[in-house]
């Protein structure tokens, strides 16, 4: 399919580039001037942006393609190789050794599969977690176009690649398995259409349909018909590189100075050019995409715009964003953004959906932000450390107000409006202002330092100072010079020296102060009263409150505890958050209780929620402002959004009701050497011993509070104890031979999640000089060499040994029948053969002791005959002793090997039963069993006739562990045996 001119275009490419950069100059000389033309302007928003580039292993930072794996990993294409980013590091992808001509990538696209189709400049390839696999190209030439859409997957599992000479269908040999490219279209089909010969872009749709960029034109191909879209439809003739299909079923193409949209259902398309798109710049990347609210990205030569609400927006250098040139845009499974700079590397837009910023480069009068305000026309106030700044948060932008109307240039520290709608400033230096007539007028000066300013619902006006209290009664805020008194219901020189930090008021219309002298209420009924609070501790200052929609209180304590305090009239009570782990050692600077029910805490160190069961941190890294936050700074306005004030500007968050969805992040090995050699990490192996160390490394793809997040490990075969590492790699020297799983789980704190646990198992042969057979040659060597020296030593000696053998043998017989038989009577009950009280007792003390020690259980069983008096008295002992002997006989024939029997006393014998728990139902069946044996049967007692007779039986069971000692047991036993007895006899009772 090769074509006369190729190498002339490959030429033509590497020009292009040249010419790329020098535009790129050009553009940075030039300024943002182009800018100017975009409908809806610049928003008023600072982005939180972090950039990537050499210093974090970016190597190239032009950015040409950007993926996300499926295990979180960002796929990084550029004009000179492939990398990956796990939020930890970048590293190379595409070895340098690898056989690759040109490492320029020209496109990027998931197979569907779990792997990606890399487009490179003259050559295709399949990436998969074995690494890159080439495509072969035959003798043909392809040079790949460069785009985000020049491949594309299949459904069959192929894909499809625009190069300059036409489409082709890169497919699998189901022959050798290998990947084959070939031209997609039959020759005749490209004859009679030229167009199919310059293809710019490709999209495969889910019904098999094919959009290209084809020519000037767009051309759709399906089930082997193919139409053309040109000027009729809409499409003025121009090199189409982008095409994208909407979840809403528009469908939208992009070119170097236009972007169109068909309707959904529609095949005639609209021009939704924003104005002053490109300069004429040459961009051979034009990325188009769909964010996860339906909002369209596309990029200019000044920034990025997005269309949302019928307007294209435009961020570039206003906010922040100076990008030489975007090339490649995707949002990531955690909604935030990354954008693929031509020359400038990778740039990540932390909390790209929920988090907006203002600071002074977007006209606030300060940086430092302390506290807000809702206007009455649903703008915002800002109370810096300038003076004010009112937003326009529909809009998104910030009206210019004149210095005059700002009131003040000092510190802010409490705005608020009164129950006529008034607008109230107070500053730190002592001044309270009020907004009249569309400007500031002067109510009083030389206060305190201000910290706060609340209206309550009965019309006052509230101050908290460092030096107390004040109030402006309701009939006062619409004087001309309204009076501002000390603190009612408290004595003048307490109301005055206290520190006042925060207020809110319950939906009861309670008024709570949070001050330095602990928590204060103020009611149209009680007035101002400190009321005691159960489980708060008494005097402790409280710096910090929230009142909820439920009348829940929240308060902060100087001791950095967070409570819940609810009740009613004198009735109060506080329960403390289990806030330690999150808090740490930070500081709580504000809290607010939202219409979610949700507690928000700014603090020195970033941001923490609480939904009610779990606590959330976010900094920077999760789109914050900035961490440090400002005492009191912490406000909801009418439309659910969360402002946050901070030394470096103002931070809104935006439908917060999605800023806590779960959050995933799994670990997976990335690598698995011994000796520098790879290793398997997808299943079991077996290697030989070696000094050497094993080392695996993994990756925990999050690009968010990395700083938290650690991973807690454990090697089983050489340790059960888990240890914790914040790096991503371990190392295990000259590891003995056995049997190793190696275990990996992420934590985050501050994201509240954990990973499942990851594996690895492998087995180590021990070295041969600690294996079976060398141990065995050790053993056989040292025998013989004892053998040669004892044998030349004893010879003599054993001569002698054996005449002596038999006197001593028939001697040693002797003896030992001697002492057999004295151990016997020392040890036996004369009567029955049963062990005697001394062996029966040493005996059940040592499976005590067994016991103690956690390795089996022990029953002890404590039988006695039933009537046994009268069988002597009646019968003679003669009888009775019969009866004792057989009763010894029928339980021997019932009793296991292990078991015992003792003649405890008289007509009382104890049983030992290693091994049996009386908790398990079959031991107490086993005890009943024993007991009736005994009596199953009459006894023989020589004359007469047969004589019945049954036993009682108590029993008690010792549990693995247990540390009673047998005194204590023999009482509790004997105890059971009585209450048998007792009981109507003929029974057995287990002692509890």
């Amino acid at each position: 399919m090769a074509t006369p001119g190729l190498e002339t275009r490959v030429e033509q490419d590497k020009d292009s580039r040249m010419l790329r950069r020098l535009h790129r100059l050009l553009r940075c000389l030039a300024g943002g001037a182009a800018a100017a033309g975009v409908a809806a302007g610049a928003l008023a928003q600072d982005l939180a942006l972090t950039r990537h580039a050499q210093p974090d292993g970016l190597s190239n930072l032009a950015v040409t393609g950007l993926m996300q794996m499926p295990d979180g990993r960002l796929l990084i294409g550029t004009e000179n190789g492939l990398y990956r980013h796990d939020g930890a590091r970048i590293s190379r992808v595409d070895e340098r050794d690898a056989p690759i001509g040109n490492r320029l990538v020209s496109g990027l696209a998931p197979d569907g599969r779990g792997g990606f189709w890399v487009a490179m400049i003259n050559g295709v390839f399949h990436l998969d977690e074995r690494g890159l696999e080439p495509v072969d190209i035959g003798q043909s030439k392809i040079v790949v176009r460069q785009g985000q859409r020049s491949i594309a997957a299949t459904a069959e599992g192929g894909a499809l690649v625009a190069a300059f000479d036409g489409l082709y269908a890169v497919r699998r040999d189901a022959a050798d398995g290998r990947l084959r490219a070939s031209a997609a279209f039959p020759q005749a089909l490209r004859d009679r259409e030229p167009s199919l010969t310059a293809i710019h872009s490709v999209l495969v749709e889910p019904d098999g349909g094919w959009w290209l960029g084809c020519g000037q034109a767009l051309c759709h191909w399906r089930s082997g018909a193919l139409r053309r879209f040109g000027e009729r439809e809409g499409v003025k003739p121009a090199r189409w590189a982008n095409v994208l299909r909407t979840r809403d079923g528009a469908l939208w193409a992009r070119s170097q100075e236009q972007v169109l949209r068909a309707a959904p259902g529609e095949t005639r398309f609209e021009d939704f050019t924003p104005k002053q798109l490109s300069e004429g710049t040459v961009l051979l990347h034009q990325p188009l995409m769909e964010d996860r609210q339906g909002r369209i990205l596309t990029s200019s030569d000044a920034g990025l715009l997005r269309w949302e609400s019928g307007r294209w927006t435009r961020f570039g250098e206003a906010q922040g964003l100076e990008s030489g040139g975007i090339s490649a845009v995707l949002q990531d499974r955690d909604r935030d953004l990354w954008i693929g700079t031509a020359g400038h590397g990778l740039v990540h837009w932390r909390g790209y959906e929920h988090w907006r910023h203002w600071t002074r480069r977007q006209g606030v009068a300060s940086d430092d932000v302390w506290s807000f305000l809702d206007d009455s026309n649903g703008r915002l106030w800002l109370g810096t450390g300038s003076g004010v700044t009112l937003i326009d948060t529909a809009g998104a932008t910030v009206p210019a107000i004149p210095l005059p109307r700002r009131g003040t240039t000092d510190q802010v520290g409490g705005l608020a409006r009164d129950a006529s709608g008034q607008i109230w400033m107070a500053t730190y230096s002592g001044e309270l202002l009020r907004l009249r007539g569309g400007a500031w007028q002067r109510v009083a000066e030389g206060l305190p330092l201000v910290l706060m300013l609340h209206a309550s619902p009965d019309g006052a006006l509230w101050l908290g100072a460092d030096k107390g209290l004040h109030v402006v009664p309701p009939s006062e805020t619409s004087a001309e010079r309204p009076k501002l008194l000390p603190a009612p219901g408290m004595e003048p020189e307490r109301a005055l020296s206290m520190t006042v930090f925060a207020a809110c008021t319950t939906p009861s219309r309670r008024t709570w102060f949070a001050t330095s002298a602990g928590m204060m209420t103020h009611d149209a009924d009680a007035g101002l009263t400190q009321p005691a609070i159960a489980q708060l501790p008494a005097g402790m200052p409280v710096e910090q409150i929230a009142c909820g929609r439920d009348g829940t209180v929240w308060a902060g304590t100087r001791d950095g505890r967070l409570w819940r305090v609810s009740g009613s009239g004198a009735n109060w009570r506080a329960q403390a958050l289990p806030s330690d782990a999150a808090l740490g050692r930070r500081s709580v600077m504000a809290l607010l209780s939202d219409r979610r029910g949700w507690l928000w805490a700014t603090t020195d160190d970033g941001v923490l929620v609480w939904n009610g069961r779990a606590w959330r941190r976010f900094d920077e890294s999760n789109g914050l402002g900035w961490n440090d936050c400002n005492q009191g700074a912490l406000h909801e306005d009418v439309s659910g959004g969360i402002w946050i004030g901070t030394s470096r500007g103002a931070t809104q968050v935006l439908a917060p009701e999605r800023l806590l969805d779960p959050v995933r992040v799994d670990l997976h090995f990335t690598q698995l050497t011994r000796d520098g050699r790879e290793m398997p990490r997808d299943r079991a192996w077996t290697a030989d011993w070696s000094a050497g160390a094993l080392q695996i490394a993994w990756a925990a793809p999050a690009f968010m509070n990395r700083s938290s997040q650690q991973v807690r490990y454990r090697l089983r075969g050489l340790s059960e104890e888990w240890s914790t590492t914040p790096h991503d790699d371990v190392s295990f020297p000259a590891l003995a031979g056995g049997r190793y799983v190696f275990e990996a789980r992420v934590e985050n704190p501050d994201l509240g999640v954990t990973s499942d646990i990851a594996s690895l198992s492998f087995e180590i042969r021990p070295p041969w000089w600690r294996s079976g057979w060398a141990w065995a040659a050790y053993a056989a060597s040292a025998a013989a060499l004892v053998a040669l020296v004892y044998r030349w030593r004893v010879r003599a000696w054993v001569r002698r040994q054996r005449e002596l053998e038999a006197l001593v043998g028939l001697r040693t017989a002797e003896l030992k029948e001697s002492y057999e038989q004295m151990r016997t009577l020392a040890l036996t009950d004369g009567l029955t053969g049963a062990m005697n009280r001394r062996a029966i007792a040493d005996l059940a003390a040592r499976e005590l002791a067994r016991a103690r020690r956690g390795e089996a259980a022990v029953t002890l069983m404590l039988i006695d005959i039933d009537h046994f008096k009268r069988i002597n008295d009646t019968h003679g002992h003669p009888a009775g002793d019969a009866v004792l002997v057989q009763l010894v006989r029928r339980l021997r024939l019932t009793m296991r090997d292990y078991d015992a029997i003792g003649r405890w006393g008289g007509e009382e014998f104890l049983l030992l039963l290693p091994g049996m728990s009386l908790a398990q139902a079959d031991g107490r069946r086993r005890v009943e069993h024993l007991q009736r044996s005994v009596g199953a049967q009459p006894f023989d007692i020589g004359a007469g006739e047969p004589l019945s007779a049954t036993c009682s039986a108590g029993a008690i069971g010792v549990e693995a562990g247990d540390d009673a000692s047998l005194e204590a047991l023999i009482e509790r036993v004997d105890a059971a045996l009585y209450d048998a007895k007792h009981g109507g006899r003929n029974r057995s009772v287990i002692a509890s």
